[in-house]
């Protein structure tokens, strides 16, 4: 059993005592509460930012998550305001994370850009050996 401070966790009503939650229950409880686990790789290079996103993929598979986030942020910060993260997770996911990842699309906002990607993982036991 893990204890996991519900504080950190807004969509769940902080308890007055600490409790105890089996790791087991926590892909259910953010199924049906709604919460995503996400990444935000603002501020690192691009070996971090792959790193950091393989160890998140690959924790979060093993958990049984459906589904998590990844934000790499639009880049405007960057030289001509082409963001090299916006370009190269979602590059090596599709080339690399086959085994953790059924599927992605980037999150466009109204003006059709993106920061961001929502994935959705493979059951664990579904996913092929490499």
């Amino acid at each position: 059993m893990v204890n996991i401070p519900f504080e950190l966790r807004p969509c769940f009503r902080p308890p007055k005592s600490s409790t105890t939650i089996p790791m087991a229950l926590l892909p259910f409880l953010l199924r049906i509460s709604g919460a995503v686990p996400t990444l935000d790789l603002h501020g690192l290079r691009v070996p971090a930012a792959l790193d950091a996103t393989e160890a998140f993929l690959r924790e979060h598979h093993a958990s049984g998550y459906p589904q998590v986030r990844i934000i790499y942020g639009k880049g405007r910060g960057t030289p001509g305001g082409l963001g090299v993260l916006r370009q190269a997770v979602p590059a090596w996911i599709e080339q690399n994370a086959g085994i953790w990842v059924d599927r992605f699309e980037r999150d466009l906002d109204a003006s059709g850009n993106d920061g961001a990607m929502r994935i959705w993982l493979r059951p664990p036991e579904d996913s092929p050996r490499g």
